[in-house]
């Protein structure tokens, strides 16, 4: 699964372009800009839906609690994406919980106010259609995580965070730390060491200082993952 395609091989569109530059515009200044830490939660699953959030910058992981507290890594949403907008648009908990992946710039937006803004620009149906788009790239994933071998998720699930990133930078800091990395992709933490150590010596991935990982090649790393299935 590549970050950018849903079933049926469509590119997916953030937010800004399906209502276009202007709106977009309009609704971010609905808001202040806000500035939230790597590893911040931005929406929790299960919470009420009082708003949405604009993604300006940075990247997050979308990503379901099981019942035993485990996670799994649903999506990657880069800048340019509403956040939390279709439990307000039926009224319903949050589905899941966004988690910052890097430094993000956001807008709150409140949910009355957002209603509001999508009645007066006729923008509900193509809002809607999205978000089906979205939800058959979660079910893409999800059989990704049921039947890929640790190496491919692995690598699928780093690509995603890679496409997604502000940074323009061939060097990528994932914020994630090996523990992390294997709840959201469903394998132990020893089959997620084992995955990273040939990667690890091609010099493809770095442990950081803070126990993440800096992605220097993740072409190399995709290739390797496809010849180990």
């Amino acid at each position: 699964m590549c970050w950018g395609r849903i079933a049926g091989g469509r590119v997916y569109q953030p937010h800004a372009t399906v209502i276009g530059e202007k709106l977009w515009a309009r609704l971010k200044a609905l808001a202040p800009q806000r500035v939230r830490p790597a590893r911040s939660v931005l929406l929790r699953q299960g919470d009420p839906a009082t708003h949405v959030i604009v993604l300006e910058s940075g990247s997050t992981l979308i990503t379901l609690a099981g019942v035993c507290g485990e996670r799994t890594l649903l999506a990657v949403r880069g800048a340019g994406e509403l956040l939390g907008e279709l439990a307000v648009l039926d009224s319903q908990p949050r589905t899941a919980t966004v988690i910052a992946a890097e430094s993000c710039q956001i807008r709150i937006i409140p949910a009355a106010a957002f209603l509001t803004f999508v009645e007066e620009h006729d923008l509900l149906a193509p809002l809607l259609r999205h978000a089906i788009a979205r939800v058959r790239e979660s079910e893409a994933v999800r059989l990704e995580l049921a039947t890929a071998s640790v190496p491919l998720r692995l690598a699928s699930a780093l690509s995603r965070l890679v496409e997604a990133a502000s940074a323009s930078a061939s060097d990528l800091a994932v914020r994630l730390t090996q523990t992390e990395l294997s709840q959201m992709i469903g394998a132990s933490r020893n089959a997620v060491v084992n995955a990273l150590k040939p990667w690890r010596e091609q010099d493809w991935v770095r442990t950081t200082s803070s126990g993440g990982l800096l992605v220097r090649d993740i072409h190399s790393i995709q290739l390797h993952a496809r010849t180990q299935a």
